[in-house]
């Protein structure tokens, strides 16, 4: 019998856009066979309606990430959970064999930000916060297509995944 794989689910989890995308991931994902992991579902360290320790967070999330075969991690918001959670696996790969596998879903539709022209570069000179051009920090992204690769759908992080 073939062992399922084990995924999880990193994403910011206080927004309702980011919950609500979360439980679409979750549903496709356990649909597709895996066995997932999602830090919202979670209730004995992230209800946050009660109070949620740092230490309980950190160390109940760490044994999944080292429980976890993958990580699907989105990377449209700006969370440090996030960065933290592809950190430690990124880290993890470097000094284990069993390496673990790191997907990244990166949605930005906006086509304005996947071409250059000269419109948007004069527009970048206007000052802070004008720029066009989406922008992910490297080091993150370098550390997920060191050990997998950035996607721009659940369609194909669930392709990728299944090779």
């Amino acid at each position: 019998m073939k062992k399922k794989m084990k995924i999880y689910l990193a994403n910011g989890l206080f927004g309702i856009a980011d919950r609500m995308y979360n439980d679409v991931i979750y549903d496709a994902l356990t649909k597709t066979g895996y066995e997932v992991y999602a830090p919202q579902k979670n209730l004995a360290i992230n209800n946050k309606k009660a109070s949620a320790g740092s230490i309980p967070i950190y160390e109940g999330d760490t044994a999944k990430l080292r429980w976890c075969d993958a990580l699907v991690a989105v990377l449209d918001g700006q969370d440090l959970g996030v960065a933290t959670e592809i950190g430690y696996l990124a880290a993890y790969n470097e000094y284990h064999k069993d390496k673990k596998i790191l997907v990244g879903i990166y949605t930005d539709c906006r086509d304005a930000s996947k071409t250059m022209s000269n419109a948007k570069n004069k527009d970048m000179k206007k000052g802070i916060a004008e720029s066009q051009y989406s922008y992910i920090n490297l080091y993150t992204i370098g550390a997920i297509k060191k050990y997998g690769t950035v996607v721009d759908s659940l369609e194909k992080a669930i392709k990728y995944l299944k090779k």
